[in-house]
């Protein structure tokens, strides 16, 4: 097996320890059944399966995940991963569980929402974390919105896992009830 990481755009192979799209190549599919129309999007010139998930390749030749390509947000023409928001809040001290998503925006085209649960002792004080992340993040990917949760209020999947989608329609919802 090969593997890579490549700019999602140009399908450029990246540098050791740049984020993009991880390819393998090897022991893979050989294309999708009865759709050679697919491969096109799913495999480069240079056979390398196109996975669909950011990451990189770190000196050592370890793989680092950094998130799927089709959960990357982008605001005012950046791209945001999820993941790096949701590493960030999960260090502050209050922070029991983090989930981080796109809401759209008129201006911006999305901007960064999370949610979160705070420890139960915890005084609810979201200026405090946008703080926290502030110090840690490049400006465009501090949350914009912050929902704090308790853990029986996240969406989940069937098997436990947050259920994104429906907690990205459930924080617009919230967004649409405050007032301006």
């Amino acid at each position: 097996m090969a593997i890579r990481t490549v700019d999602p755009v140009t399908r450029q192979p990246l540098g050791t320890g740049e984020v993009g799209e991880l390819a393998v190549r090897g022991y893979v599919t050989p294309g999708s059944f009865r759709g050679p129309e697919l491969d096109v999007e799913a495999f480069d010139a240079n056979g390398y399966c196109l996975t669909g998930d950011l990451g990189s390749i770190e000196p050592d030749g370890r793989v680092r995940f950094r998130g799927r390509l089709a959960e990357m947000i982008k605001t005012g023409g950046a791209n945001v991963a999820p993941l790096e928001v949701e590493e960030v809040l999960l260090q502050h001290p209050d922070v029991v569980q983090a989930h981080v998503v796109g809401m759209q925006d008129r201006s911006k085209g999305e901007i960064v929402a999370a949610a979160i649960e705070l420890r139960s002792a915890a005084p609810c004080d979201t200026a405090s974390i946008l703080a926290f992340c502030r110090e840690r993040l490049a400006t465009y990917k501090v949350p914009v919105r912050l929902a704090i949760r308790a853990a029986a209020d996240f969406p989940r999947t069937p098997t436990g896992k947050i259920h994104k989608p429906r907690l990205r329609q459930e924080l617009a919802v919230d967004a649409a009830v405050l007032p301006s």
